[in-house]
């Protein structure tokens, strides 16, 4: 797993394009809350470590169900589209104590989902 030196979805949350996001995650339960900034974070870290995926949708369930481990939200089997495919990807996430904030995160990720596998996993087609 490539661990970030860096959190970015703060930053990330505070930038004006990113506020219907921020004010969406205020109306959530707490679960949802931490499963939806951690899908953020993801996404950022992607994008980061690789300029070139620019992921705009990320399904922490798609191939497996996300879990608590040690405090740390983990989504072994996540997907996530940039441009006109599904990825696979995992990753741990760790929170302040508020769990209101990402501390740690590692991921890593996988092969191309094949397109005949997005219907079953309920990936929706790109736009």
């Amino acid at each position: 797993m490539i661990r970030a030196e860096r959190m970015l979805s703060d930053a990330a949350l505070h930038e004006p394009r990113n506020r219907p996001l921020r004010r969406q995650l205020t109306t959530l339960a707490d679960d949802e809350y931490v499963a939806q900034l951690c899908d953020f974070e993801a996404m950022e870290q992607i994008h980061r470590w690789r300029a070139s995926l620019q992921p705009d949708r990320l399904v922490d369930y798609a191939l497996s169900d996300p879990r608590w481990e040690d405090g740390a939200f983990v989504a072994q089997g996540g997907a996530f589209r940039s441009g006109r495919a599904w990825y696979e990807v995992a990753y741990r996430c760790e929170l302040d104590a508020a769990r209101r904030a990402v501390a740690g995160f590692a991921f890593r990720v996988g092969p191309p989902i094949p397109r005949s596998e997005w219907s079953a996993l309920n990936l929706p087609a790109v736009h």
